[in-house]
């Protein structure tokens, strides 16, 4: 996964703090997190990704399906 398969959907500031919505492209699969940057948003984004065990392949077959639908 990289930065090239994400997706900024939206910043905005919310209660003081920039918050950034972030989706995995070609799914329907949208990211909410909080950063002081363009870059920490995308960085947090990919670690979430990560941790949730998201990798290349799992993605395809994500977008496959949505594609489906």
């Amino acid at each position: 996964m990289s930065k090239s398969d994400l997706v900024l959907v939206e910043k905005y500031v919310f209660l003081g703090k920039t918050r950034y919505r972030i989706a995995l492209s070609g799914t329907n699969i949208v990211f909410n997190v909080e950063a002081s940057s363009d870059e920490e948003a995308y960085n947090k984004v990919l670690e979430i990704v990560r941790r949730m065990g998201i990798d290349r392949s799992l993605l395809e077959s994500i977008r496959a399906k949505v594609k489906k639908s």
